[in-house]
This record gives structure tokens, C-alpha cells and sequence, in this order.
């Protein structure tokens, strides 16, 4: 139901007050008329109806001014409702207190357009900064995601170069490396008599501790070939060479390797480490099909480092001579001797790292 206001009307109480002014001349009329005996003339009759017309244009004013501040109110629960308000049509004929309504209603909406302006221009400011965010927050989560999954294998400073350069994959190139094979001795005997599951966890525990020290000494994980890990070292703009750097790892594997041996000795007895590591030119990149692909290094100098890993025995460390010339002041090492390699019809002299020149 239609709730009905308790306040009064203008309207009605000005038409109510002129309804009863409008009688009293005739009241007068009649008392001149019946009580003082006074002859009704054209004077009286112009009076009366002079004061009824009076009467009138008075209503027809107040109606008027009555009209306006209907309007006015109108205008302004248009505005608290949040419905688009319009501005008031001032009149200059106006009386002075609907004229100053109008005039400050008008002020109003204006400074409810300016504010309005502005609150649009921060709910746009404050959208291009939650889309900001939004993009910052999914590069970070990208770039969490690249540093987790490239983390597994390569070094941390591949994996910045990689974030600074905003690559999405590795590009092939051509350029020196040192190579590094370290394969488990004894790891198959070792596992002939365990279940599957056991023969698992026993070599993810040896790569545990090899596969950091790749990682402390700025080496790249290259793949897992059963017990068989491979790395490549790099040089780079600071540090120690590569062919430093991977003698240095594969001392510290060896020794992690005897630690976990000498600790889990009913797990691990006999399991030893051989290392061949070689430097030369290679191809460095992906290598396999839009489906599956490998981050690798590919050439000659691999294929040395592999046979070199084949040569020695546990706990050994074998090197070619281009890393020998690199670090015969660095260790102490001794001539293996000349090996023809499989597939390769000149010679190549191995070295065999005994330990570190302090």
C-alpha cells in the first residue's frame, strides 16, 4: 500500500487559507446588508468582487511558487535516489528564495558530476592496477614454475640467464665445453638380488649427493642413462674454467659417494664412482621432436668423455689432454697412457687425476 505522508501539503493549506479568505468579504457583505441596513450598491458589489479577484491572484501566486518547490523537491529525491539528476531551470523571475534553491541545487549537482568524474577515474586507475598485478603476479608464478622445473637440471646460473633473457627454450650453439660421465661401479651386482622399487631408491639416494655437487660447481645436468649421469661445465665471465670445475666435482662426488657408502653398508658395500671427463668443441641445444626434446651436447669431444668414463675403475678419475692442459697446475696428475678409442683410428692420451694441489 501506498504509504501517505503525515507532513502537510503547501498546496492544501495555501488553497484552504484563500478557500476561507474568499468568504470573509461576503460575510462582511451580509452583515452591511442585514445588520446595518446598508443599501447594496454598485460600490459594495466592486469591492467585494475586487477583494474575490485579489483573492484569486493571490492563489494563482501561491500556486505558482507552490509549483516550483514541488519541482524542486522532486528534483532533489531524484538525486538522493542515485537516479541521474538535472540541473534546475533558474528564473530570474523567480522569488527570492526559489531562486537561491535553485542556484545551490545546481551547485550541488555539480560538484556530485565532479565527484562522480573522479570516482569513475579511480575505479579505472585502481582496475589498471589490479590488471598490473594480475600480470605481475602470473610472471612471477611463470617464472617459478621455469626456475622449479629447469632447477632439476641445470645450475642456478643458467637458469637466471635463461629469466633475464625471457627465453622459453635453450638455443642450440657451437662452443667449448668440458663434458662429464660418472657412472655407479658396482651398482649392478648391487641390485641384482633387490625388487625394482628398492633398486630405485637406492640409486636416486647415490644421485642425491652427486647431482648437487654438479650443481655447486656451475654444471649443467645433461640426463641419466640408467646408473650413468652426465654434465657439461661451461666457462663463464668469472669463476674457474670448466675443466677446473668439473675435476673439483668429480673429487667432491667421489667423496660423497664413499660417505654414503661407509653409512649404509649393508645397502651400499662395493658401490664406487668412475669418471671421464674431456673438453673440446660441441653443439650444445634441443635435440629431438616438437613432442619430446632434450637439452644435450652433441660431438666428438662427448663421445671421448664417454669412452673415458668406460676406462676407469672406481673411485677413478680419467681426463683428456685438453683438460689436462688446462689444470696440470691445479692437480696432481699422471699420464695414463695412449688409447685408441673405438671407432677412432688415432690415439688419444688420457690422464688419471690422483688429487688437488692445495
Amino acid at each position: 500500500m501506498k504509504t501517505i505522508s503525515k507532513h502537510k501539503s503547501f498546496k492544501r493549506a495555501a488553497w484552504l487559507f484563500y478557500g476561507l479568505a474568499s468568504l470573509f468579504p461576503y460575510l462582511i457583505g451580509i452583515y452591511l446588508i442585514l445588520d446595518l441596513k446598508i443599501a447594496l450598491s454598485y460600490t459594495l458589489i466592486n469591492i467585494l468582487a475586487l477583494t474575490f479577484v485579489l483573492i484569486l491572484l493571490g492563489a494563482l501566486v501561491i500556486e505558482a511558487f507552490s509549483r516550483r518547490l514541488r519541482f524542486l523537491a522532486a528534483r532533489v529525491a531524484k538525486s538522493v535516489r542515485g537516479e541521474e539528476a538535472e540541473k534546475f531551470d533558474v528564473n530570474d523571475m523567480d522569488v527570492e528564495e526559489v531562486f537561491l534553491l535553485s542556484s545551490n541545487f545546481n551547485q550541488i549537482i555539480e560538484k556530485l558530476d565532479h565527484h562522480e568524474k573522479n570516482s569513475k577515474e579511480l575505479t579505472a586507475r585502481m582496475l589498471s592496477y589490479v590488471n598490473k598485478l594480475d600480470h605481475y603476479e602470473k610472471k612471477m608464478r611463470d617464472e617459478l614454475l621455469i626456475r622449479s622445473n629447469l632447477s632439476r637440471y641445470v645450475g642456478a646460473d643458467m637458469v637466471e640467464e635463461m629469466i633475464r633473457s625471457n627465453k622459453t627454450e635453450f638455443e642450440n650453439v657451437e662452443c667449448p665445453a668440458t663434458i662429464l660421465f660418472a657412472d655407479i661401479r658396482g651398482f649392478t651386482a648391487l641390485s641384482e638380488h633387490k625388487e625394482p622399487q628398492q633398486v630405485i631408491a637406492l640409486l636416486n639416494r647415490h644421485f642425491e649427493v652427486m647431482v648437487p655437487v654438479v650443481f655447486e660447481f656451475g654444471g649443467t645436468l645433461d640426463k641419466f642413462v640408467g646408473d650413468e649421469l652426465m654434465a657439461i661445465f661451461r666457462d663463464h665471465p668469472y669463476g674457474e674454467r670448466a675443466p677446473v670445475r668439473a675435476i673439483q666435482a668429480s673429487i667432491k662426488m667421489i667423496e660423497q659417494i664413499d660417505a654414503l657408502t661407509d653409512s649404509n653398508k649393508d645397502d651400499s658395500s662395493g658401490v664406487q664412482v668412475g669418471i671421464g671427463i674431456n673438453t673440446g668443441n660441441v653443439v650444445i641445444g634441443n635435440v629431438g621432436s616438437e613432442v619430446r626434446k632434450d637439452y644435450t651436447a652433441i660431438g666428438d669431444a662427448v663421445n671421448v668423455a664417454a669412452r673415458f668414463e668406460k676406462m676407469a675403475e672406481g673411485g677413478e678419475i680419467i681426463v683428456g689432454p685438453q683438460t689436462y692442459e688446462v689444470c696440470e697446475t691445479r692437480f696432481e696428475m699422471e699420464e695414463f697412457g695412449s688409447t685408441v678409442l673405438r671407432n677412432r683410428r688415432s690415439p688419444v692420451l688420457a690422464y688419471k687425476v690422483i688429487r688437488s694441489i692445495e
